[in-house]
């Protein structure tokens, strides 16, 4: 005996008819969304935060951070609020022009405000120091060139605050024991540095740190003036 079907045969169409699609398979298929238009309030509260507060925040933290005692937490917390800033400057602007200008100017915000600050102090305050070297290491520079990091103390024996240094006197174990004058901070914040120390850049750092959080402001800003939003 014939075995039975259970499955039901499907009857073929007639010519020009055509099987409807299944919902399963046009609901795999999703739309792309649409931007939501933000609220003016919301426009007004992330633009403030992003445009005035990330700046401010981020050189800050850098400039706590010229204290080798806190570089690190600092700079950490300095790269979360810049990335937090990004993600503002993004939601106000969904396109991707925003984004790699708001790179460049974080990146130079994280950057310049120690080196300017610490060179500030220096040739501010610095005061001229004899001291004696204790050990050298050698160490890598960015480029992978091999230079000399040396320890130093007062002649007088007293220890000196965070006494590291690379420059005059500094030049590998044959200087151990030999004295060399540095620029140290009165109140012990920034590092010494050598008497050779280049602070040519002193000037001109300043008015980059000013003018990085000013122009990222105006990115803000213009971010700001073409989000789409939607009456309140």
């Amino acid at each position: 005996m014939a075995r039975r079907r259970n499955r039901k045969q499907k009857r073929p169409l007639s010519d020009g008819t055509f099987r409807p699609k299944s919902a399963a398979g046009s609901a795999g298929k999703r739309r792309p969304r649409k931007d939501q238009p933000l609220k003016p309030r919301t426009v007004r509260i992330t633009a403030l935060l992003t445009g005035l507060l990330v700046p401010l925040l981020v050189i800050g933290l850098m400039v706590l951070g010229a204290n080798p005692d806190h570089s690190m937490p600092c700079a950490i917390a300095a790269v979360i609020v810049f990335i937090a800033g990004l993600g503002g400057l993004m939601a106000l602007r969904t396109t991707g022009w925003v984004l790699w200008p708001g790179v460049v100017l974080g990146i130079a915000l994280l950057v310049l405000p120690m080196r300017t600050f610490q060179a500030e102090v220096i040739a501010h305050r610095g005061v001229r120091t004899d001291a004696v070297v204790t050990w050298a290491d050698p160490e890598r520079d960015r480029r992978g060139l091999v230079g000399w990091k040396c320890g130093i103390r007062r002649a007088d024996g007293t220890p000196l605050p965070h006494g590291e240094y690379s420059g005059s006197g500094c030049g590998g174990p044959s200087s151990v024991g030999g004295r060399v004058v540095v620029l140290a901070d009165p109140d012990d914040y920034v590092p010494p540095v050598g008497t050779d120390y280049d602070l040519s850049f002193l000037g001109l750092g300043v008015y980059a740190v000013a003018g990085a959080g000013a122009l990222w402001g105006l990115l803000t800003l213009a971010a700001a003036r073409r989000t789409p939003w939607k009456p309140s």
